[in-house]
């Protein structure tokens, strides 16, 4: 890897840091287009590049999860059981979905571009035009809740495998919009069931047997994961996050519809031309 390349990485890192801290919505919708132009550049095309796009952007998510729900833990908003009950429906079918992608050939890049562009409408939709209303907190008989948070882990392990993006999404408005639970305890559930869902997909497109075939291009590749890519943009995440979640505090919720507007405006417009040209 080219010191050219590893400059890149740091940059992207460094962005995308300060947008998650800025927008609090993740920076998988940076990371991913970003990550579709670098391996291309690496000569990976097709169904193998939705593989690797999703195994990256997947595996940064996971140390980003581990690391805003340990400090959730520390001021003492971390929700073990919401969380493994989401969660580990979550997981397995995040893999099982990851293992058909990375064993078959069906899901290819129109298929992915079609749901990562589906993704960033609902998240426009979401995060422009609709405004949550706190409520009273529903309350749900014992099983009725189980039954819930299972059919939603379950739910959200598949979209979060499909899309490359964490499942806050969908998480998220189902805590707060349906069962009212408040922002605040929502968003602390979600990160810590999107580390579990990133962390089972991680695994998925970490261990490649033998009889897998896999292109074999990038330095200090593990399976779909090269080492190399990742360590600079994490590297550039955990130095800007911080300054954008201050920045965020000092900005005006206007300011930051408009920032979030232009970011997802443009995204839609590469991923259009990805899908029809």
């Amino acid at each position: 890897m080219t010191i050219t390349i590893f400059l890149l990485l740091f940059l992207l890192g460094i962005i995308t840091g300060f947008y998650s801290g800025l927008i609090g919505t993740g920076g998988n919708i940076i990371l991913i287009p970003a990550l579709d132009i670098l391996l291309t550049y690496y000569h990976i095309e097709g169904n193998e590049l939705v593989k690797f796009v999703i195994a990256h952007s997947l595996f940064i998510t996971m140390f980003l999860g581990f690391s805003v729900s340990y400090k959730q833990y520390k001021i003492n908003n971390f929700h073990y059981r919401e969380v493994l009950l989401i969660g580990i429906p979550g997981m397995l079918m995040a893999y099982i979905v990851s293992e058909i992608i990375k064993t078959t050939t069906w899901y290819d890049k129109f298929y992915f571009d079609v749901v990562f562009f589906m993704m960033l409408m609902l998240l426009a939709i979401r995060l422009l035009l609709i405004k949550s209303k706190e409520g009273k907190p529903v309350v749900l008989s014992n099983n009725k809740r189980i039954i819930s948070f299972l059919g939603l882990g379950t739910l959200t392990g598949s979209v979060t495998s499909l899309s490359g993006v964490g499942g806050g999404l969908v998480i998220i408005p189902f805590l707060t919009d349906i069962l009212k639970i408040s922002i605040k305890k929502a968003s602390s559930i979600s990160i810590g069931v999107i580390m579990l869902l990133a962390s089972s997909v991680s695994f998925s497109y970490l261990s490649v047997g033998d009889s897998h075939q896999i292109t074999k291009v990038l330095p200090l590749q593990v399976g779909y994961i090269s080492f190399s890519l990742v360590l600079p943009i994490l590297g550039g995440i955990f130095l800007t996050s911080s300054f954008g979640v201050k920045t965020a505090q000092k900005t005006s919720p206007q300011k930051l519809r408009i920032i979030f507007g232009v970011v997802v405006t443009l995204l839609c417009i590469k991923t259009a031309l990805n899908i029809f040209l």
